[in-house]
């Protein structure tokens, strides 16, 4: 396979560019905002995830995009290892570090079972 793909994109192909790039939370975000899905989505970053910190995650309480959804602010309720913060507060490093959609391991666990 990757033998078809050098001899018809050369060895770097522009769109694994894509797969590898870091998405920013307005990144992550975006694709909710048109139907006001963006506010209640649980986000995390993929930092975290590498680490191994379980349990850790924002939940979104507001956001507002700048740029064409590529900055802005967003505000939300830190979950830190099962523990939610009592206020709300700016999603710190929004830009900074690569985000993706929270899936909560236990919710996933009891769909697999359902099916």
């Amino acid at each position: 396979m990757a033998a078809v793909i050098k001899a018809k994109w050369g060895t770097h192909p522009s769109f694994l560019n894509i797969l590898s790039r870091k998405r920013t939370l307005f990144d992550t975000l975006a694709p909710l905002a048109p139907n006001n899905m963006a506010e209640g989505a649980r986000v995390v970053p993929t930092k975290w995830i590498n680490k191994g910190i379980e349990g850790s995650y924002w939940t979104v309480t507001g956001v507002s995009f700048t740029d064409g959804f590529r900055n802005g602010t967003a505000t939300g309720i830190r979950t830190w290892k099962g523990k939610a913060d009592k206020e709300a507060r700016e999603i710190p490093d929004a830009i900074k570090l690569s985000w993706r959609l929270y899936t909560d391991p236990n919710e996933y666990a009891q769909l697999k079972k359902k099916l």
